[in-house]
C-alpha cells in the first residue's frame, strides 16, 4: 500500500509517505496522533490537501491525477471504535447489510457467511435486537459486516478501547482468527502495546501527525519504548507456544516457547491442538542476580540483559532467556542490584501472571 496524504488539524499537520505490504498493519501511537483521521482519510471519509493512496495498484486517492474514489468505490469495510450497528435493525440484519455490499465491491467472493458466523461465534444471536448486545458482542457483530462486505481492504479504528480489560481479553483472540481464516490485508489503530505485539505484522508508529518509524513489532517497540513508555502504560510479553503437556493436581500447565525454553502457565483443562499464545506483564517479572533458592514462583529463566532504558526513574530492560523478554522495573531496583547490559540474571514469573490469549 503506498499512502501519502498531507492533512491541516487545529494543532498539527498530519503529513505521511509511507508504503507497506503485510497481512497486518498496526498504526501506534497516543491519543490525539493522527491515526483515526489517516484511517477516515483512507476510508474516503476526511478530506485530504495533497497527497495519494493505492492499494494493490489501484489509486484510490490523487491530488496530481485528479481521482477520488466515493467510499462506496473504494472495496473497504471500516470497524470504528462504537460498533456503530444500525439499532433499528436485527443482527442478522445487520450482517445481511454488509453481504449486500458484494455487488458492488466483488474482492473477495470466497468468503462465506456461515464461515464468518462460525469463526466470531455469532450464530445464536441473529435474531437478537442490537440493543441487546454486549459491548463485546457488537463489535464482533460489526466485525462480521464488515468482512461480508468482501473488501480489499479491512480498517480497525481501536476496536477495543471502548471494551473493560476483561472484554478485551476475550475478544482479541476473535481478531487473531480473522487475520488467519480470510486473506484481507487489515490496518489495525490502537495505543496498546499487547494487541500491536498480539496482532501486528508490521508497525507505523506515529506521533503529532509524523512517521516516528516503521517496522517489525518486537524490534521497532524494542528500539523506541524509552520515548513512548509512561508508568501507566502496559507492556506485555507476548509469545506463541506448543503444549507440552498438564497436571491438575498441581494446577498448571508446560508449554514450550520458539527457542525452545520451556515455562509453566495456569492449568488448561482443554490442551491446545495447535499453537498458541499466552502474555505476561512487563510489570509480573521479578529479576535475581543470583539463582534464588526456595521460592514460590514457578520459573526461574536465567537470561543476559541486553538493554537498559531509563525514563523519568522508570527502567525497561531487555533480556535474553530463551526469547526476549521485556522487564520494567524502578531506576533504584537496577541500581540496586547493580544491573548492567552484558550482565547475567535470572528472571522469576508466577505461573498465575501467564494469561492465555
Amino acid at each position: 500500500m503506498l499512502l501519502r496524504c498531507r492533512i491541516p488539524l487545529e494543532h498539527f499537520e498530519l503529513d505521511l509517505n509511507v508504503s507497506f505490504d503485510a497481512r497486518v498493519t498496526a498504526i501506534f501511537g497516543p491519543s490525539g496522533s493522527g491515526k483515526t483521521t489517516l484511517l477516515d482519510a483512507i476510508a474516503g471519509l476526511r478530506a485530504i490537501a495533497a497527497g495519494e493512496i493505492e492499494i494493490d495498484g489501484q489509486i484510490l486517492f490523487s491530488t496530481v491525477k485528479g481521482i477520488h474514489l466515493p467510499p462506496r468505490q473504494r472495496g473497504i469495510g471500516y470497524v470504528p471504535q462504537e460498533a456503530a450497528l444500525f439499532p433499528h435493525l436485527s443482527v442478522k440484519q445487520n450482517i445481511l447489510f454488509g453481504a449486500g455490499r458484494e455487488i458492488q465491491t466483488g474482492r473477495s467472493p470466497g468468503i462465506q457467511c456461515a464461515h464468518v458466523l462460525e469463526v466470531l461465534e455469532i450464530g445464536g444471536l441473529l435474531a437478537r435486537p442490537v440493543t441487546k448486545l454486549s459491548g463485546g458482542e457488537a463489535q464482533r457483530v460489526a466485525l462480521a459486516r464488515a468482512i461480508l462486505s468482501r473488501p480489499r481492504l479491512l480498517l480497525l479504528d481501536e476496536p477495543l478501547a471502548a471494551l473493560d480489560i476483561g472484554l478485551k481479553e476475550r475478544i482479541l483472540p476473535y481478531l487473531g482468527r480473522v487475520r488467519d481464516e480470510f486473506a484481507i490485508p487489515m490496518i489495525y489503530v490502537t495505543h496498546n502495546l499487547t494487541e500491536v505485539l498480539t496482532l501486528a505484522d508490521w508497525v507505523l508508529m506515529i506521533h503529532q501527525g509524523r512517521l516516528i518509524t516503521q517496522g517489525v513489532p518486537r524490534e521497532t517497540l524494542r528500539t523506541t519504548r524509552a520515548m513512548l513508555q509512561s508508568p501507566d502504560e502496559q507492556f506485555e510479553n507476548v509469545f506463541t507456544v506448543t503444549f507440552v503437556d498438564s497436571d491438575a493436581n498441581a494446577g498448571r500447565s508446560k508449554v514450550r516457547v520458539q527457542s525452545g525454553e520451556e515455562l509453566f502457565i495456569p492449568y488448561l483443562p482443554q490442551p491446545p491442538t495447535r499453537p498458541f499464545q499466552i502474555r505476561i506483564s512487563a510489570d509480573a517479572i521479578m529479576v535475581a542476580t543470583q539463582n534464588p533458592q526456595g521460592i514460590s514462583a514457578g520459573n526461574v529463566v536465567p537470561g543476559v540483559v541486553r538493554a537498559i532504558d531509563i525514563l523519568e526513574g522508570q527502567a525497561m530492560l531487555t533480556v535474553l532467556a530463551g526469547e526476549e523478554f521485556y522487564v520494567r522495573l524502578t531506576g533504584a531496583a537496577v541500581s540496586r542490584l547493580g544491573l548492567l547490559e552484558g550482565g547475567r540474571v535470572f528472571l522469576i514469573m508466577k505461573t498465575r501472571s501467564f494469561h492465555f490469549l
